[in-house]
């Protein structure tokens, strides 16, 4: 391993090339959190219903007590765009249901509610009430009554809503349970979900974009957006990367949609500047690079990351 002084012992000569290496390559690194992380988690609310439940006869699972027979019920809702982060989204219930007398009950924590849209699925598993002491009230058709909820975690890769964390309640309003299709159901869920939070960095590179380019003293800077949290950002968007050193101007585009950055991706956006003349040594100067940035429920919002840009030397890549 070579000592901590070994660079002081290079040559004048090597010492210098190593700054114009530097110089003519005009990168330049930094790296900063966006604000998405640590957020409070995302009130959920969603109330749907419709008249496709599908009801079957399962055997009876309590021994004792009042409930004497076990139903499942099966049934599906789109959710509109808003309700369920900023995607439309189905949601789908699986609710295995013992009734007896005038009450009811679910069956353990058997009974299931999916959210899916294009990033991926949310599991909630439900309880409400025991053979023993029964929670629901059951009229002879329908059910009705509140229980919990809290998000079953999944790992399965590319499901944006993986390892997310929540709980809430949940109310079932006159949905029928007599044996077969077409059956009325009501659904209402309320609580918080915390989904993985992405985290987001920010490396750049400024290069000429030709002899043209050099001479009319248009430089490029790309802004390298990396997520290097554990879950995927959406609806990124660089709003700005301004800058307000003497005798530099940000030319543009901007404001530039990024779109989606998954966890552990990338994604690049080129912004122009006009900058100091050819004959200025050193010139640099420092870029504001504003951000939005949103988790898989779209909670988020702004994010800053200013940083130095040494402009290149020579017209070289």
């Amino acid at each position: 391993m070579r000592r901590p002084t070994a660079f002081s012992q290079r040559s004048p000569i090597r010492r210098v090339t190593v700054v114009v290496i530097a110089l003519v390559a005009g990168l330049a690194l930094g790296a900063g959190p966006a604000p998405a992380a640590g957020l409070a988690p995302t009130p959920l609310n969603v109330s749907v219903s419709n008249t496709n439940g599908n009801v079957t006869s399962l055997t009876a699972d309590c021994t004792s007590g009042p409930l004497t027979e076990t139903r499942r019920i099966t049934g599906s809702q789109s959710v509109s765009a808003g309700l369920f982060s900023s995607l439309p989204s189905q949601l789908a219930f699986d609710l295995p249901v013992s009734v007896g007398g005038t009450q009811a009950a679910l069956r353990g924590d058997d009974g299931r509610v999916t959210l899916t849209n294009a990033r991926g699925t949310l599991t909630l598993k439900l309880t409400s009430g025991s053979c023993a002491a029964p929670s629901m009230s059951y009229n002879g058709t329908t059910v009705s009554g509140t229980g919990t909820w809290t998000v079953l975690p999944d790992a399965a890769p590319g499901n944006s809503y993986r390892q997310a964390i929540g709980s809430g309640t949940f109310s079932i309003v006159n949905t029928g349970i007599s044996v077969g299709g077409g059956r009325p159901w009501t659904l209402n869920l309320m609580g918080s979900v915390d989904p993985l939070q992405p985290t987001i960095a920010v490396t750049h590179r400024a290069f000429w974009g030709g002899p043209f380019a050099y001479l009319s003293r248009t430089l490029s800077v790309e802004y390298r957006i990396r997520n290097t949290g554990p879950g995927d950002a959406f609806g990124v968007v660089l709003n700005d990367a301004a800058t307000s050193s003497p005798g530099v101007t940000r030319i543009g585009p901007v404001p530039q949609a990024v779109g989606s950055v998954p966890a552990g991706s990338e994604r690049s956006v080129v912004v122009r500047y006009r900058v100091c003349g050819i004959a200025a040594i050193g010139c640099r100067f420092t870029a504001n690079v504003q951000l939005t940035v949103a988790d898989a429920l779209d909670a988020g919002g702004p994010a800053s990351f200013p940083r130095t840009v040494q402009v290149p030397v020579v017209p070289v890549p």
